[in-house]
């Protein structure tokens, strides 16, 4: 009886060992994604290789820069 005690418990603190472990390993891969999100929308890489490096807030980052007023319109015409 003594024996079984003993293996129940020793079962429930690798249970427990095993969900700290689990619990660890998911904190450090949501930050790492997080961290790799944000580095991904600060850098662009340009088309002639250069990086450029944007601090500005996704909100502000995703505006339109041109004006709905400004700007005209060009019909495309295929030859």
């Amino acid at each position: 009886m003594i024996i079984i005690r003993l293996l129940f418990f020793i079962l429930l603190i690798i249970l427990f060992v095993v969900g700290i472990g689990l619990l660890f390993l998911a904190f450090h891969v949501r930050n790492f994604t997080k961290r790799f999100k944000q580095q991904k929308q600060t850098r662009q890489q340009s088309v002639d290789g250069n990086i450029v490096i944007d601090h500005r807030d996704p909100q502000q980052a995703n505006k339109k820069i041109i004006p709905k007023d400004e700007g005209e319109y060009v019909d495309f015409e295929e030859e």
